[in-house]
């Protein structure tokens, strides 16, 4: 059964336009134009490319069910287009024991039907519980993308051609590999990485120069081994010595006397004491303590010269581990120069001492296997700037591994899920092919069988049955002399004849053939299918005698069989011939002679549709039994709306003036379009198109720019007041 036909972007359906049913039978009434044709065209030929955009939910099973068209284009095809027709086999009652196999074999399909049915909604079910588990996961990993298409997107090129499908995205996640182990590296990490890499893009990051200390011929000097004392001769010489401290009287030396002791501050008699002293200092013991002095601050310059940390450490990330090894090797290099310069200091102090000192060399050397590795970091990241498209994409394999680690779990989980519901749509399909399977042995039989009771004279005396039962006798459907065809045939002649048929007898004998088609089968080894039935305008030329008898005709042929129900009296059981049918028709007499007038079998198998267009569009809206009136009303009550077409509303209006005047009053306008009124300008085009004598050969309006609402209403109005008619106008105008 159809539950939705959806009509859009063909014919006059602009925007999209619904349909929408749960009930066996559906009759959908439109004036002519408004877009009927086009869904029972669509219906008949959905495969057309036209009807792209045009679909039926849900989708159309063509193996199991089959529409069967009425309409323009079918009478075309089977009565215009060639002299005979395929002939329609019915099945005989002969062959008893043919029969019994049949009716077994469509028993058991119909049985195994409902099973097909029961399976294939569990199918599905399964199949959305399969969609919604997927969804979720893919909702979950879809984080991914959130992240890192936000924020500084350092990452972001790592998501390329991934970021606008989630079900892409999932392919992709779901291909990539299971991680051995926990990736070596943080998503943080490969950011910096990649970011690094991003900024020295063109060029490489500077190696760290060494880190100079060349105090080793400092430290290396004799002279700090060598005992430098004064004039040995000097009285005093030997007093210095025991002092150990010749500086400090050097230093005392250069203050003024006045004959007063420098070191004790007491007066002295004895004027060579000092010169004694400064006797003591000769030139070689001048020239060592100036020696020492100078090597004292050429390592205090080069202790000074040592860095307390390098920039370069901290500010490079690949490196910035070094800083804990790094710092304390140049704090130990630091410390090694100040106790080494603090010895020169005491050599200075007391030139007589012998220092040793501390090897600074071991300390500078570790540093500088410091800086060896840095470099040597600073080297490998270089070579990836020079090839850093490579890099990035071993950082974007890096950073895909990382994320099917951390999602490892939820990527379990999933699967588990994921295979338990593959597992029972698995399961669900292999009944359901067991099903069709024994189908279509039961299928097969039906074929067989039928070949003995299968025939067309059936369908042949169906067809000139009604035809009579109708008042038709000037001609019949008769067996073609070409095997399986039937003919149309008028008395001995045997010519086409259907060309030389009136519009309605035309109608009538494709209607009936239509009719006979839907019941029997075309082909004599077919096996008929489930079928819905749609019929657009069967009754668009006959009288209304006629349209009574084909109204009669499809309702006893085409609609279901209604029981009440054993419980509830009020409601029924629909018992339906045809899986569904679908009835469009202009006129409201037919619509009404279709409509079950009992509200209870109404609601229980039919509904209701309108299709009307507007400039907008064609529309279908759904329709109650109450809105049904004659074609009459249904013309006053299209011009009231004045959204509708413009060529609509005219034809509307002419339709009115012609049924009221010409039918009801037996009156002619000609002598009214004569007023003065109706030869004013404005009136000009109304007056052209609803008054036949005003032009020839039936010429209508083409250019509706011309047409003005308001204009053609007031002129409906001056029709009806001029011609005393005006409480039949107004009474027409309040109808709703």
């Amino acid at each position: 059964m159809i539950n939705n036909i959806i009509i859009t972007g063909v014919a006059s359906y602009k925007s999209e336009a619904c349909l929408r049913t749960n009930r066996n039978v559906n009759l959908i009434y439109g004036l002519n134009g408004s877009g009927k044709s086009t869904i029972s065209e669509f219906l008949r030929n959905r495969n057309s490319e036209i009807y792209k955009g045009c679909f039926v939910e849900p989708d159309i099973n063509d193996s199991e069910l089959e529409i069967l068209v009425y309409n323009e284009n079918y009478v075309d095809d089977v009565f215009y287009s060639s002299e005979t027709q395929k002939g329609i086999f019915s099945l005989s009652k002969e062959n008893a024991e043919a029969r019994k196999k049949i009716d077994s074999a469509n028993t058991i399909i119909a049985q195994e039907g409902k099973k097909l049915e029961i399976k294939r909604t569990e199918n599905q079910e399964e199949k959305k519980e399969l969609y919604r588990i997927t969804s979720l996961f893919s909702e979950e990993i879809w984080e991914i993308k959130k992240e890192y298409t936000s924020g500084d997107r350092v990452l972001e090129y790592c998501l390329s051609g991934l970021k606008k499908s989630k079900e892409q995205f999932l392919d992709h996640f779901m291909g990539l590999p299971e991680p051995d182990g926990e990736p070596d590296c943080t998503i943080e990490e490969l950011e910096e990485e990649a970011q690094r890499l991003n900024n020295a893009r063109g060029k490489e990051m500077p190696l760290i120069s060494d880190i100079l200390f060349p105090a080793n011929p400092i430290e290396k000097d004799p002279i700090f081994r060598e005992v430098i004392t004064g004039n040995p001769n000097s009285k005093v010489a030997k007093l210095i010595d025991e002092l150990h401290n010749s500086n400090w009287i050097k230093v005392g030396l250069s203050f003024k006397a006045n004959k007063v002791c420098p070191f004790c501050q007491r007066p002295y008699d004895d004027l060579n004491i000092l010169q004694e002293l400064k006797d003591y200092f000769n030139d070689d013991y001048e020239r060592s303590i100036h020696t020492i002095s100078t090597l004292k601050q050429s390592y205090e310059n080069l202790k000074n010269d040592i860095p307390i940390n390098i920039t370069i450490f901290n500010d490079f990330k690949p490196i910035s581990h070094l800083v804990d090894s790094l710092n304390p090797a140049l704090k130990k290099l630091k410390e090694i120069a100040s106790k080494n310069d603090n010895l020169i200091q005491n050599k200075l102090s007391n030139p007589s001492q012998i220092i040793e000192f501390v090897d600074s060399s071991a300390s500078l050397l570790e540093a500088n296997e410091i800086v060896k590795k840095a470099n040597s970091i600073i080297t490998d990241f270089n070579g990836k700037v020079q090839k850093i498209d490579d890099e990035l994409a071993i950082i974007k394999s890096k950073f895909w591994n990382r994320q099917r680690y951390d999602y490892d779990r939820y990527v379990k989980n999933y699967l588990d899920q994921k295979i338990e519901q593959e597992k029972k749509i698995s399961k669900s399909e292999a009944t359901i092919k067991s099903i069709k399977e024994n189908i279509a042995v039961q299928k097969g039989i039906i074929e067989k069988e039928q070949q003995n009771i299968v025939n067309i004279e059936e369908s042949i005396e169906h067809i000139n049955t009604m035809l009579i039962d109708m008042g038709i006798n000037d001609f019949h459907i008769a067996k073609s002399k070409e095997e399986g065809l039937y003919r149309i045939a008028r008395g001995t002649d045997d010519g086409p004849i259907f060309k030389t048929l009136s519009e309605g007898e035309r109608t009538i004998i494709s209607v009936l053939y239509f009719v006979e088609t839907c019941k029997g089968i075309i082909e004599k080894n077919q096996t008929k299918k489930k079928r819905i039935i749609v019929i657009d305008d069967p009754v668009s030329s006959l009288s209304n005698i006629y349209v009574f008898n084909i109204a009669r005709l499809l309702r006893n042929v085409f609609y279901p069989e209604l029981v009440k129900d054993s419980v509830d009296k009020s409601l029924y059981k629909v018992n339906s011939k045809f899986e569904q049918v679908f009835i469009l028709t202009h006129s409201l007499y037919f619509f009404y002679e279709m409509t079950e007038i009992d509200k209870n079998k109404r609601h229980a198998s039919q509904a209701l549709f309108r299709v009307s267009k507007t400039d907008a569009g064609s529309k279908i809206e759904l329709m109650h039994y109450e809105h049904i009136q004659n074609d009459y009303h249904a013309y006053w009550m299209a011009i009231k709306d004045e959204n509708t077409n413009p060529a609509l509303i005219a034809n509307c209006m002419r339709n009115i003036i012609e049924y009221f005047f010409n039918f009801v009053e037996k009156r002619d306008l000609n002598n009214v379009f004569q007023l003065e009124k109706f030869k004013q300008p404005k009136y000009q085009a109304f007056q052209r198109y609803i008054n036949r004598e005003s032009h020839s050969l039936g010429q209508n309006i083409f250019d509706f720019k011309e047409f003005d609402y308001v204009i053609f209403m007031d002129a409906l109005k001056m029709i009806f007041v001029e011609s005393g008619y005006e409480d039949h106008y107004k009474k027409m105008m309040e109808i709703k």
